[in-house]
């Protein structure tokens, strides 16, 4: 079967989008922004209430600085990925023919990362402005 009439001279290997790049800009801000909230969650609930008792003070004295750390390499991924959808969104902007598949997929990672860079800052201010094991009263 000759598939020449849908050739697209940008999907060729030199000006290949690479499958990798789409995905890590699809799905790198949401799955940091996911492991900040599976990491930083269940660590800081431990530490607050290890034995259905609230206690005023955390268990572990350094528990703003491990869920900050937390933040900091989530928030970092999440931006990184944000970085690799702006480029690849970028390049499929200077090339106004072909690959509408990926084009929409690329601006959908654009899109997705920034909610997602947004959603991880917003649990890092949570973590720098409440303290912790306080009454959300």
């Amino acid at each position: 079967m000759n598939r020449s009439f849908n050739h697209d001279p940008s999907l060729e290997p030199s000006g290949r989008m690479s499958t990798m790049r789409i995905a890590i800009g699809l799905f790198g801000a949401p799955v940091a922004w996911i492991a900040q909230v599976f990491l930083s969650e269940p660590l800081a609930a431990y530490a607050c209430y290890p034995y259905r008792m609230p206690l005023s003070a955390p268990i572990w004295e350094r528990l703003p600085v491990m869920l900050a750390t937390i933040g900091i390499a989530c928030f970092t991924v999440a931006l990184l990925s944000g970085l690799v959808a702006w480029t690849s969104w970028r390049q499929f902007d200077a090339k106004p023919v072909g690959g509408n598949r990926n084009r929409f997929l690329v601006k959908l990672g654009a899109m997705s990362s920034f909610i997602f860079i947004v959603a991880t800052l917003f649990n890092m201010c949570a973590v720098l402005l409440v303290p912790p094991c306080s009454a959300w009263v």
